[in-house]
């Protein structure tokens, strides 16, 4: 390959990445506000379950716990707050991908949940929710004989 097409290659690599970081910002900090007035993002969550709780792990780093608001509805958990912005114009982001502003998240939990049981705790940027489930009402199997 000569010169001038490896010149011409690495040219259009740069506009690539240019372009592609002008459609980043403009669809992050853009386009979702656009569409919902309003701009909110969804932070990331593991749900889980083990034999005694229903665990939920959000991933929201640089908050407080006065920033959270947890309520459950029926069998349905909802979070959400509102991350400060750290976003300074005056600077040229190469890149951007975290999100700040208002955020909330809607967890629909299975039906055998203790809705008096209920735990959270925020450290290190995770906000973890335990929620106890009530007792199984599973008996020992029954053994049914055939005639």
């Amino acid at each position: 390959m000569d010169d001038s097409k490896k010149e011409f290659i690495k040219d259009a690599k740069k506009i690539k990445e240019e372009m592609d970081l002008l459609f980043d910002h403009f669809y992050k900090i853009k386009h979702s506000s656009l569409l919902t007035g309003t701009k909110v993002w969804r932070p990331p969550i593991d749900v889980f379950e083990t034999e005694n709780e229903v665990v939920i792990l959000m991933e929201v780093a640089g908050m407080k716990q006065k920033d959270f608001n947890i309520a459950l509805h029926g069998n349905t958990l909802t979070i959400h707050g509102d991350r400060p912005e750290k976003i300074e114009t005056r600077k040229c982001y190469h890149h951007m991908e975290l999100n700040y502003g208002r955020f909330e998240r809607n967890i629909n939990l299975p039906e055998d949940i203790n809705r008096e049981k209920i735990a959270a705790n925020y450290k290190d940027g995770f906000l973890e929710i335990k929620i106890e489930k009530k007792p199984s009402k599973k008996g020992k199997a029954k053994e049914i004989k055939i005639e």
